[in-house]
């Protein structure tokens, strides 16, 4: 493979990380959201309101 070419399949692959990052991270802003909207008392959803600040991408 030439430099061109192995870059390339670097740029891709890095397209598809970021598409799996971005389809993991919705995924959690739906269970978080779901879990916020269930939660039977204020105090719950605070707690879920701080987990869902301290995330890391």
């Amino acid at each position: 493979m030439t430099r061109i070419e192995m870059r390339d399949v670097s740029s891709t692959m890095s397209i598809v990380d970021r598409v799996r990052r971005r389809r993991l991270i919705n995924r959690q802003d739906r269970a978080i959201d779901r879990a916020w909207h269930s939660a039977p008392t204020q105090a719950m959803r605070d707690e879920i309101a701080i987990f869902a600040q301290r995330r890391t991408f």
